[in-house]
């Protein structure tokens, strides 16, 4: 996780700092009980859209491995009346949800907490 002294909620109604701040790698926050494989949410947003690429990251001391899962959503900024919002579309499918709280360490989605995560040098090279 990154750890900010300097953490500030972001202004949910300035599109431009919204994307700057959602870029990187959110990791789904469940507390102090967590499986052996990390997903990691990887967003890379060109202009207003990024794929919502859910990454599974294995990391023991025998193993390290990485799963993609093929078909993500597109994760487009919409603004809707005075705040920014999400529309994921996928195969089939579209939803908006509203982001709830965005600050440089924590993103909630959906009441989804997520905390910004500082990647893997693996991930880093495929993402690029």
């Amino acid at each position: 996780m990154i750890v900010s002294k300097i953490d500030y909620q972001i202004d949910l109604t300035e599109l431009d700092s919204v994307r700057e701040n959602l870029n990187g790698y959110w990791i789904m926050d469940l507390g102090e009980e967590h499986s052996e494989t990390e997903r990691i949410v990887c967003l890379k947003f060109t202009k207003n859209s990024s794929r919502w690429e859910n990454v599974g990251y294995k990391n023991n001391f025998l193993n390290h491995s990485i799963e993609f899962t093929s078909c993500q959503s597109v994760a487009s900024l919409i603004k809707v009346k005075d705040s920014v919002q999400i529309e994921f579309v996928g195969i089939g499918s579209t939803d908006t949800s509203k982001i709830e709280y965005l600050s440089k360490t924590k993103l909630i989605i959906d009441g989804m907490p997520y905390l910004k995560h500082e990647g893997y040098p693996e991930l880093n090279k495929i993402m690029k």
